[in-house]
């Protein structure tokens, strides 16, 4: 083809036909550049055809991992609900609102010996984020979901870990007051009730903080699921 060209070129500007010459060398130009732009087009349709297929690859295992992390997830908020209902039945007796002294100590121990703890399913998120691959993700809506959704996760973290510290450091202080920790009697544990030190903490506790960022975290999981599901069409 390029040595067709060339002859003809060539017999035009023996025969001194400079305007069908240039006439040929514009069309032979444009030629070129139509070759040019669908030898892009081309692969450009390759690259989004791949990127597409990534995507929706990293969307499908991105599902598993937040399945597992909604299931933690519920988890730890149904044990933080139960923490937080024996809370407030120690707020209420404190405050002279409830008269049963019954299972005190169990009362204590379920808001206390409570370990909480969440470690996302990250594989995917780790995968997305080397080299920037986030933008794989074209719905600019879903990107943002997917990102704060891991930012709270790291906030969650923080959260329960701080919780957990507050709730030892009660246990440490109850366990210079009592014989044994684990079986508090029920005189033991109405001096504690005494105790303002002891009370404030208890207060203070961190236990409904903690379970609002579960349900925040929960929440926001639940969505982004379903977000994933309607970019991949997945029943």
């Amino acid at each position: 083809m390029i040595r067709l060209f060339r002859s003809i070129r060539q017999k035009l500007m023996k025969e001194g036909k400079m305007t069908n010459y240039l006439k040929y060398a514009i069309g032979e130009i444009l030629l070129v550049v139509i070759g040019i732009l669908i030898a892009l087009s081309i692969n450009n349709w390759n690259e989004n055809n791949k990127n597409t297929k990534r995507e929706k690859a990293f969307f499908v295992n991105m599902l598993d991992d937040l399945k597992l992390d909604s299931i933690r997830l519920q988890e730890i908020k149904s044990i933080l609900e139960t923490a937080v209902r024996y809370k407030q039945f120690f707020e209420n007796y404190m405050a002279g609102k409830q008269t049963d002294k019954d299972s005190l100590n169990a009362h204590f121990h379920k808001q206390y010996n409570i370990l909480v703890d969440f470690i996302p399913n990250s594989t995917t998120m780790d995968e997305l984020s080397s080299g920037n691959g986030i933008n794989l993700i074209s719905n600019p809506v879903l990107r943002r979901k997917i990102v704060t959704l891991y930012n709270n996760y790291d906030v969650l973290a923080i959260k329960l870990k701080t919780g957990k510290d507050k709730g030892q450091s009660i246990v440490n202080y109850v366990s210079q007051k009592v014989p044994n920790i684990n079986d508090i009697s029920d005189s033991e544990m109405t001096g504690l009730l005494d105790d303002r030190f002891y009370t404030n903490q208890t207060r203070m506790n961190y236990l409904i903080t903690q379970l609002e960022a579960v349900e925040n975290a929960f929440k926001q999981c639940l969505e982004t699921l379903e977000w994933i599901k309607k970019e991949i069409n997945y029943d």
